[in-house]
């Protein structure tokens, strides 16, 4: 759920609160007797900074393809970091491979091919994986891997959002 998604959800449900509560509360008072009274002090939000890392835990598949850069950075001798500012600044990984190692895309792809098989191969030896799952991950990694490489940064202000394919 995008962030206009969940503004819009939170407005929704504090006007419900705020004007279908009251009416709740008066009930409860009635029916009960007694006064119910509202806290008298509110706490503040935590710091910006902790919210975000509260917000911005990983869930489900987000991220997961990061872990490529780190294998990549190592490939081709530099750090995580500095990686990932070439490729924000517009290059494939594939580009940066032809500069810094002078590698092709398939001799690329193979390299990385090559890291990732045996990480499912440590995998497969730890008991997180059998080894039929692994054997259909690698059949899978080398096209997977290409289009990875293939991939360009793009700064999430210029994506289009998902209703807004229609070209009406």
């Amino acid at each position: 759920m995008n962030n206009f998604n969940k503004t819009l959800l939170a407005a929704a449900l504090s006007c419900i609160l705020y004007h279908g509560g009251g009416s709740f509360v008066d009930t409860a008072n009635a029916a009960s007797g007694t006064l119910m009274v509202a806290p008298a002090e509110v706490t503040p939000p935590a710091e910006s900074e902790e919210r975000d890392e509260i917000r911005h835990k990983p869930h489900g598949h987000h991220g997961r393809k990061f872990v490529l850069f780190k294998d990549t950075a190592a490939l081709l001798d530099m750090t995580e970091k500095d990686l990932k500012n070439e490729w924000k600044k517009g290059k494939s990984l594939q580009q940066i491979a032809k500069e810094k190692k002078n590698w092709d895309a398939d001799v690329f792809v193979q390299k990385l091919t090559a890291v990732q098989s045996a990480k499912l191969d440590n995998a497969v030896k730890a008991g997180k994986m059998t080894q039929q799952q692994a054997d259909m991950l690698k059949k899978k990694l080398p096209g997977s891997l290409k289009r990875f490489t293939q991939h360009k940064y793009e700064p999430k202000q210029n994506r289009r959002l998902p209703a807004a394919h229609s070209e009406i």
